[in-house]
Order: C-alpha cells, then sequence, then structure tokens
C-alpha cells in the first residue's frame, strides 16, 4: 500500500468504544472495554492519528486525547444518548429487530416505529459529529449494522467523503430481508459507501441480490459493483481473521502451559469437549448441550472419560430473551448433570463468566474438541483463535456450517447445527480421530488463520477502499506489526 500524506486521518467508527470513563473530576480515568477487533483499529490510530467516533456507553459526550507509542495521536469522541434513544435504538432496532433478522430467526424479530425513528436519529447524530469532525482527506470506516444509515447521511453532509462500511453480522437471503419495514432505507443508507464489507461471499451475493431485486439497481455480478445515484459503490468479501501470533505465543508461554494441565487434571477426564460463546440465542447453546447428551445416551463407554466445558459470557442481560435463554440453558445442564454423574464424575461443566485472554487459551490448548455449532454467525472467531493457539497440531474443531469460518476452514468436522443426532455423531468421530488426521487438518487450518490475520484483514480492507475512491495513492500505509 502506498504512504499516507501528513493530513490523511483514519476515522472509526462504531456503536461500542474502545474505552470507557470511569469516575468524575480528578477522579477520572479510561479503561479499555474491547479487545479482538478494536485492538487493530487502535494500533492503526495510534500509528496514523485519527480519530474513533462511539457512543460513550451513557448519556454523557467525551473527548479524549489517546496516548500513542508513536508520534500521532488520537481522539475518541464519545457520544452520549439518553436512555430512550438507547431504548429504541439499540435494544430495540438493532437486538431485537436487525439481529434476529441478519441471523435468520424473522420469529425472534419485533418491528416497531419508534424504534427506526430512534435508529435514524441516533445514525444522524453520529454523521453530524463525523462531519463536524473531518476534513476531505480522511478515511471513514464505519462499523456494522448498528450504523447503517451513517454512509448515506455522512455523504450528503461532504460529498467528497472517503467511506466505508464493515457488515461484521451475516446478510440474509432477498426474501428473508424483504421482512424488514424499512428494506429500502437500509439499502440506501449502507450505499452512501464507496467500500461495503462483509465476511463471506455468499454474503456479498445475498446483498447484491437485494440491491438488484429490492431496490431494482443494475448490479454488476462479476465486477462486485452497484451502480447507485452516479456513483460505483464496491461490494466485495473480507473475512475477519484473528491475531494469530498473539494467540500462538500466549499458547506456548508457559504461564498458560501450566494453567492447561491444571484444567485437565481438575476435570480429571483423558478427553475434554470445550464450548466458548456469548450467551446469545443464535450461538446454538441449546441444541448443543441437547446434542452432547444424546452423544452420551449413546456411548456410554465414554462415561467417566469425558468431560464438556461450556463457557457463556454473559450478553444483552437487559433483554427478556437473554433471561429466558439463560434458564433454558441452566434446565438442560441441570438435566445432564443430574442424568449421567457417577462415581465423582461430573460430565458436564458450565461456567456463566468471562475470561481474560490467557485463561480462555489455557482451556483451548487444554481441549481435545472444540466445539463451536452456532446457528447462524458472521464468521466465528472462537473457531479461528482455538485454530490458531493449537500449536502443537492436536485437537478437532467441530464448526457449524452455518457459521462464516466454515467457507474458509473446510478441513474442519462440519455439522448441522439444528441437528442434535448430527451433533452426537460429529462428537464420536473427533474423539477417535486418529493423531496423523488431527494433525493434518490443524495444520491445514492452521496454515489460512496464520495468512489471513486480523492485521491482513484491516490491510485488505483500507487499500480496497482507496482503491474503490480512485484514491488508492493516498491509502494508509499497513498496519503495524506488532
Amino acid at each position: 500500500m502506498g504512504r499516507a500524506s501528513q493530513s490523511q486521518r483514519l476515522v472509526v467508527m462504531s456503536n461500542r468504544a474502545p474505552v470507557e470513563v470511569v469516575g468524575e473530576g480528578p477522579n477520572q480515568v479510561t479503561r479499555p472495554t474491547i479487545g479482538g477487533v478494536s485492538s487493530t483499529f487502535v494500533r492503526l490510530l495510534e500509528h496514523h492519528g485519527g480519530l474513533w467516533i462511539a457512543w460513550s456507553g451513557g448519556k454523557t459526550a467525551h473527548r479524549l486525547a489517546m496516548p500513542s507509542p508513536d508520534t500521532s495521536r488520537y481522539t475518541v469522541l464519545l457520544l452520549g444518548l439518553e436512555e430512550r434513544e438507547v431504548t429504541h435504538y439499540y435494544h430495540g432496532l438493532c437486538n431485537r429487530a436487525l439481529w434476529p433478522l441478519m441471523h435468520l430467526m424473522p420469529q425472534m424479530c419485533h418491528f416497531e416505529g419508534l424504534d427506526w425513528t430512534y435508529y435514524q436519529r441516533v445514525n444522524a447524530s453520529f454523521a453530524h459529529l463525523a462531519a463536524a469532525e473531518t476534513v476531505p482527506d480522511d478515511i471513514v470506516w464505519v462499523q456494522d449494522f448498528h450504523l447503517a444509515l451513517v454512509p448515506s447521511m455522512l455523504r450528503k453532509l461532504r460529498a467528497n467523503s472517503r467511506i466505508g462500511l464493515f457488515w461484521h453480522v451475516p446478510f440474509p437471503p432477498e426474501p428473508i430481508f424483504r421482512i424488514f419495514p424499512w428494506r429500502e432505507e437500509l439499502l440506501r443508507g449502507m450505499l452512501g459507501a464507496d467500500l461495503i464489507g462483509f465476511h463471506t461471499r455468499s454474503y456479498t451475493e445475498e446483498f447484491l441480490t437485494a440491491c438488484e431485486r429490492v431496490l431494482e439497481l443494475q448490479v454488476e455480478r462479476k465486477a462486485g459493483v452497484v451502480n447507485y445515484e452516479g456513483r460505483q459503490v464496491s461490494v466485495r468479501s473480507f473475512p475477519l481473521g484473528v491475531a494469530a501470533q498473539d494467540f500462538a505465543r500466549i499458547a506456548a508461554s508457559e504461564q498458560v502451559r501450566e494453567h492447561a494441565l491444571r484444567i485437565q487434571k481438575s476435570l480429571g477426564t483423558p478427553h475434554i469437549i470445550l464450548g466458548v460463546d456469548r450467551l446469545d440465542y443464535t450461538k446454538g447453546i441449546p441444541e448443543r448441550l441437547t446434542g452432547f447428551e444424546h452423544f452420551l445416551e449413546r456411548n456410554a463407554k465414554y462415561h467417566g472419560r469425558v468431560t464438556m466445558v461450556q463457557i457463556a459470557v454473559p450478553s444483552r442481560e437487559r433483554l427478556a430473551v437473554y433471561e429466558q435463554l439463560r434458564r433454558e440453558v441452566e434446565q438442560i445442564v441441570g438435566r445432564i448433570v443430574g442424568r449421567f454423574s457417577s462415581n465423582g464424575w461430573v460430565p458436564l461443566r458450565y461456567l456463566y463468566t468471562r475470561f481474560s485472554p490467557e485463561e480462555l487459551i489455557a482451556y483451548y490448548r487444554a481441549a481435545d474438541v472444540a466445539l463451536v455449532t452456532s446457528l447462524r454467525d458472521g464468521m466465528n472467531l472462537v473457531a479461528k483463535e482455538y485454530v490458531a493457539s493449537r500449536i502443537d497440531d492436536t485437537g478437532v474443531l467441530v464448526l457449524s456450517e452455518l457459521a462464516g469460518a466454515a467457507e474458509e476452514l473446510v478441513e474442519a468436522v462440519l455439522v448441522n447445527p439444528y441437528d442434535v443426532e448430527a451433533i452426537a455423531l460429529r462428537l464420536k468421530e473427533a474423539l477417535e480421530m486418529s493423531p496423523e488426521a488431527q494433525a493434518e487438518s490443524m495444520r491445514a487450518m492452521r496454515e489460512k488463520v496464520n495468512r489471513n490475520t486480523l492485521e491482513r484483514w484491516a490491510e485488505a480492507f483500507l487499500t480496497a477502499l482507496c482503491e474503490s475512491s480512485s484514491l488508492a495513492e493516498r491509502a494508509i500505509v499497513d498496519a503495524p506489526s506488532h
């Protein structure tokens, strides 16, 4: 990629902020809130300078000058939202309409006009803040479905802006998408961008089809272009990766190795199966646990010899549907433990908590099988994190066919996540896979994960964004290595 001019900055826009402000006055401090993808944006901003615009998590707005190891400083602008805005924009339209719709669960959708009104209002607030804070040389990178209207709104305020949008969730087939009452407005909002990115080719195709059939636009499928209001909008797939080197380095540390051994010793069985998810209905946790129950019913020889660990990270606890899911999962856990525990053996350990990266990687190292059975997933980075952490090329990944990662990690043991009998069969297959077959599969997947890293994902998107706006020579330089 070419080297950026001194005036060029990256402007990241997202619902969630990379930091939270705690305390008031002289006691006010900031602390990181999220890792993963956000850590790559932070490194880019530290390296080049720029802005991160996000919701503060509360009513109060903040402007924070962030320290940087390089000469460039970057600023975090935190937008305050009133409680009514949070209720209708975030909990309403985002979490009760768009989230289930994108994950092919229309039965979970709730569409309310007031939610859409506030979604428009909050997107407009983000767009006006970006317009006030940016200059023509800036590259604006909008993240996800929370801010789908921002590209069009910002385009109207700053016609020559370079705007990219990355869609971090799946995009549904056109007949499902048509259920959304404001489908045309949403597509037009997204098409304000110069480049729209998705995780997989199939999501890209679904979006192009929606543009073609819902808006009746001219679409050039081979080129990945939508002709819209005199502009050509590029639409491409950019499979999201993980910081593979970081996972491998931590997995190789003596501290993590010893922690993994303690986990294995505490569970006391030769085989460990691991599930790691946010507690979300799209992750297929009830189906997965029921699949494990069927496995135990049909494979008595594994009684006392296998333990499943299900880590569930608390999520969206204010929404009733998530509280209902938590109770359902706990009931299934109790049933399995009650049915099969004997002679000190407990077949299932359920951990409803958050873990540090080091603790989580210790579980990745300890587990013989990672069971990733999302009912639908944009990508699913747990699958890639597990692969990156298996530095000795052992272990088996059982992966949902309906996760975006399945398009890349074809060497995994793929399974229909809705089919509990198939989950039971695939578990037996995974536990009985030979060391040679494990190594062959894991090496192939690790090669892909190591090649398509988080940093290369960001680099590829920014390069394509600058090319799509005919300004490739002014692209942001490559993401710094670390």
